[in-house]
């Protein structure tokens, strides 16, 4: 995690501000969002990383 992602995450936590809410539709909450896109990010950077790992198993398993 970078430090701009860890800045981003800890902003859109503050608990000074009133809590996530979500809405039928239309205008979300912009932290919600902004903890939704990192989330997303870690998740495919996890699974990237495990591809990677099963592909070098593959590759020494034929060698």
């Amino acid at each position: 995690m970078s430090g701009r992602e860890r800045e981003a995450l800890l902003e859109s936590l503050m608990i000074d501000e009133p809590e996530l809410t979500f809405t039928q539709c239309g205008n979300p909450d912009p932290r919600l969002l902004r903890l939704v896109e990192f989330l997303a990010r870690q998740a495919a950077r996890e699974c990237y990383a495990e591809e990677v790992k099963m592909m070098r198993r593959r590759r020494k398993r034929t060698s």
